[in-house]
């Protein structure tokens, strides 16, 4: 038995190698789907960051944690994928290939769960994806146009589908007004009636619509101190406490409307080089979106974050630095 005990290094570094091959092959399943991506490597552990990766294509914006093993995502990494994605107008999603089966999107807590290759068959089209786990339930879209076009070509009133279907008139009604997310036995009892398929496959145009955006923390009272000092107003602000920036601010009428904030006042709780990672890791975030980066730290702390970031292949033209007491 003793003889059969994995060596716990061993399974460290088992585990950094499954890791390393699943960022490899996101990377180049997002290059071969026309996305541009960036690896945001900050914190420098991986199990303490909530986000991996940005990938971006016309105006859709991916946010992706990837987790390995049958550990879940925490509360703080939900939080921060549900609010960077926000306030950058993204989509949160984990890959994890052991935490639900594939073709099946499953949300929780907000963000859209799926193993790799769902997420390869939703890139590229293949409209193999049409089941949305939720809360234990699964459920399908079914398109309200052919609804519909269906029910009137076989002269069924609304009172006729609901009746045969099992469901209320009101549902039907909002069924017709909009896509929508029904269970399987419903869509089953919808097909079997109309004879025709009315289910739509699951896109990131779908998930787009389905997402609920948090709100801002603007009543925080370090948020409000942190507006203050940037003299900013009619902006949407959302703190992140497991990436790169600390916050992220959603501007109303200004260009680039998504600016990264890092709050390096408190040099204690943020060393100097800790500073200079999120800015090199935050401005991966700028070259693939429009936005800027505002650092805020202490006056004596400028002039030194100036010299080193000048040292880096930055543009520097995108980043703010705003020195206080």
């Amino acid at each position: 038995m003793v003889g059969s005990i994995k060596n716990p290094h061993s399974v460290v570094d088992d585990r950094k190698q499954e890791l390393k091959l699943a960022f490899e092959s996101i990377k180049v399943l997002l290059r071969r789907c026309g996305y541009e991506s960036k690896v945001i490597n900050f914190p420098a552990n991986h199990r303490e960051r909530s986000i991996d990766l940005i990938a971006v294509k016309d105006d859709i914006r991916l946010l992706i944690r990837v987790k390995v093993g049958t550990k879940g995502i925490s509360r703080d990494e939900t939080a921060d994928l549900i609010k960077a994605a926000s306030a950058i107008d993204a989509l949160p999603i984990v890959l994890n290939n052991e935490a639900t089966y594939e073709d099946v999107v499953s949300e929780r807590e907000g963000i859209y769960v799926m193993c790799s290759k769902t997420l390869n068959n939703i890139l590229k089209g293949t409209n193999d994806v049409f089941i949305l786990e939720r809360r234990g339930e699964l459920l399908v879209r079914i398109n309200s146009r052919k609804l519909e076009s269906y029910r009137l070509a076989r002269g069924l009133s609304l009172g006729d589908l609901a009746l045969l279907s099992g469901v209320s008139r009101r549902m039907i009604f909002e069924y017709l007004r909009n896509d929508s997310n029904v269970t399987l036995n419903v869509a089953e009892k919808l097909i079997e009636i109309l004879d025709e398929d009315i289910v739509e496959p699951i896109n990131m145009e779908t998930l787009k619509t389905l997402f609920n955006k948090a709100p801002s923390d603007i009543t925080d009272p370090e948020v409000n101190e942190l507006l203050g000092i940037l003299n900013v107003n009619d902006s949407h602000i959302y703190k992140i406490n497991k990436s790169a920036p600390d916050y992220i601010l959603r501007r109303v009428d200004y260009q680039p409307n998504v600016g990264f904030i890092i709050n390096g006042r408190n040099m204690t709780k943020t060393p100097f080089k800790f500073i200079v990672r999120k800015v090199l890791e935050t401005d991966k975030l700028t070259s693939i979106i429009s936005s800027d980066i505002t650092v805020i730290l202490r006056d004596d702390a400028k002039k030194p974050l100036v010299d080193e970031l000048s040292t880096y292949n930055l543009n520097t033209n995108k980043v703010s630095i705003i020195g206080c007491k």
